[in-house]
């Protein structure tokens, strides 16, 4: 877990200000105001359907809000023209590992890095085997994605979003797919990017990560922010019925 001191005297590296968002005619967002802080782990929890990851696909230009203003990195990710600047600058690991089949670990890293980074292919493996390391799997680097497991194929797409350097994370869900014995390694892989100080936004619906890792918990229900705090707060003291409701729901299963 991050020292809170470092990160509430620095300028904010999101911002969403007033930022809604509809699919037809369902509003998932409600003016949803919510800042993240450089070297921050916010942790976004809520039922289904509650809108958390609406919020990450905006906060990463993967979807647009139809009213309100979204910086990143200082980028206007509400003026069209200006979103692609933040290209690069923020990884993404979803519930979908997303791999190519035919690519060992090393090329699907390898590739990423040639395509978003262009460096060239020496430079590219080298920095690929590092970040393959970095998440436990240097010793599965020639190895295809039809041989790995699930959680080590997370791994790699996760290694494949880090490699390029990014100054934010953002995990969609990432151990939803996973079966319960191989949650842990994907978890302590991101337990680890916290101790070092990265950016993180993450949905999950794991109680126990947003526990122990988060700096800060957003629990989300209907389109709106009905509570955040510090994870000892969210967890033990919750002032929101809404959210004793769903702790309740979740942490007795």
């Amino acid at each position: 877990m991050t020292v809170a001191t470092t990160t509430t005297e620095s300028r904010p590296i999101i911002n969403l200000a007033g930022v809604s968002k509809s699919f037809g005619a369902t509003q998932v967002l409600k003016e949803i105001n919510l800042d993240v802080r450089p070297g921050e782990v916010l942790v976004l929890i809520g039922a289904s359907g509650s809108g958390k990851s609406t919020v990450l696909r905006i906060m990463s230009g993967l979807e647009t809000a139809d009213a309100g203003e979204v910086w990143v990195n200082e980028v206007p990710l509400h003026d069209a023209r200006r979103a692609r600047e933040i290209r690069g600058h923020v990884g993404m690991v979803f519930q979908q590992f997303n791999l190519f089949p035919h690519k060992t670990a090393l090329g699907n890293v390898t590739l990423a890095l040639i395509k978003a980074r262009k460096m060239s292919p020496a430079d590219a493996r080298k920095r690929a085997m590092d970040t393959l390391d970095r998440v436990g799997l240097a010793d599965r680097a020639v190895h295809y994605p039809s041989q790995l497991s699930a959680g080590q194929q997370q791994r790699v797409a996760t290694a494949r979003a880090l490699a390029v350097e990014p100054g934010i994370m953002f995990f969609d869900e990432a151990t939803s797919a996973l079966d319960p014995e191989l949650v842990g390694e994907v978890t302590e892989v991101m337990r680890g990017l916290a101790r070092d100080g990265m950016t993180m936004v993450v949905v999950t619906h794991e109680m126990g990560f947003a526990r122990k890792t988060a700096d800060r918990v957003v629990f989300m229900d209907k389109g709106v922010i009905a509570e955040q705090g510090a994870p000892e707060q969210i967890f033990v003291d919750p002032q929101n019925e809404r959210t004793r409701q769903f702790l309740h729901r979740v942490l007795d299963h």
